[in-house]
């Protein structure tokens, strides 16, 4: 597989996450959206979601400088989220995206490079992800392996850039029906990020194929990141196909 993503896709929406970093189960909720209308970039807060009630309850009090009363915000909203991304004259900006597996000379707008970078900071749980809601037949996402320290069959160490990765669904998961395996070498590495399952179910729904590869390993010998970069290809509807028990 290439080693950056050559198809980038201009998103119309990216999800935004929140994870309560207190919790035990340190669980990620989808708490809104940040939508385009037009040339504004809009936040809105899913206020009778799923998510949000639970969110509330862990603490979400809503994002900075945006109140929860107000279930929608048109003010700034771009410019404040892009506060969490370098800016692109610093020096080292072509390193911060070929980290995240984006050519340095890619054409992409600030709000696609919100959705593939996540925009993650390292204390306040926020994440934003591309749900890829009209990709094309060929596209690549960099995904992060979640449960890696606490799920691993595999030590870190014996891991290397451009191992090869399995998907696998579990439909029999205990905690959540949706979830899907990480595997290397037929062993656990952890699960696809909650907030990539709709889209990789969705794509799986579709007969695509799923390729991936260890793209990267960093972090810290107590908490190791890995992230995969994988190609999702699409298949024809015609040849589209149940998926329950097959592996990727």
């Amino acid at each position: 597989m290439n080693r950056f993503i050559e198809h980038l896709v201009e998103p119309r929406r990216l999800l935004l996450y929140w994870q309560a970093r207190e919790s035990k189960k340190r669980s990620r909720y989808r708490v809104g959206q940040l939508v385009k209308r037009g040339d504004q970039v809009v936040l809105e807060y899913d206020l009778e979601g799923p998510d949000m009630a639970e969110a509330r309850e862990m603490g979400f009090q809503g994002y900075l400088a945006f109140p929860l009363e107000q279930a929608e915000h048109h003010h700034q909203v771009l410019e404040a989220f892009m506060r969490r991304l370098p800016p692109r004259s610093r020096r080292d900006f072509g390193r911060y995206l070929e980290l995240r597996a984006i050519r340095v000379d890619a054409e992409i707008s600030n709000f696609a490079l919100l959705g593939y970078s996540g925009a993650k900071l390292p204390n306040d749980g926020f994440e934003l992800v591309h749900p890829f809601d009209e990709p094309p037949e060929i596209f690549e996402v960099l995904l992060e392996v979640a449960g890696f320290r606490h799920e691993s069959q595999v030590e870190v160490g014996e891991l290397k850039e451009g191992d090869t990765i399995r998907f696998v669904p579990e439909p029999g998961n205990a905690y959540d029906s949706q979830a899907i395996r990480v595997e290397c070498r037929g062993r656990k590495l952890g699960y696809a990020p909650r907030g990539h399952l709709d889209m990789l179910h969705r794509m799986l729904q579709q007969g695509a194929r799923l390729e991936g590869e260890i793209f990267r390993i960093n972090g810290t010998s107590e908490r190791p990141l890995v992230y995969i970069l994988t190609r999702i290809a699409q298949a024809c509807r015609e040849h589209a196909h149940s998926y329950t028990a097959v592996s990727y």
